[in-house]
């Protein structure tokens, strides 16, 4: 798994993932930047080589090759895109049904 939230990674007990520091929606990285996007994703396979352990979580060093302000922009979009208003109704549920398992 290649996630920019690996507290939630390790939580729900993926067997193996790679963080990455990237905007929501922008995981592999900048749309258009395929040498970045390549980059993260032979990481991500060097994770499933070489992870020796159940919930391995490597931290990528790939940076966001912009400054924080417009990285939250691009995952902060000032319309919000239509899953987000399905996805906040089970939202709630989820955080409860991870809470229950701790």
């Amino acid at each position: 798994m290649v996630t920019n939230m690996p507290y939630w990674a390790e939580k729900v007990g993926v067997p193996r993932a790679l963080a990455v520091e990237f905007p929501f929606a922008h995981t592999l990285g900048r749309p258009h930047d395929r040498g970045q996007q390549m980059r993260v994703i032979r990481q991500a396979l060097d994770v499933l080589e070489t992870a020796d352990a159940p919930g391995t979580i490597v931290h990528s060093e790939e940076r966001w090759p912009a400054s924080l302000e417009e990285a939250l922009h691009v995952s902060h979009p000032e319309e919000p895109p239509p899953i987000t208003r399905v996805m906040g109704r089970h939202i709630r549920e989820f955080i409860q049904g991870l809470r229950r398992q701790s």
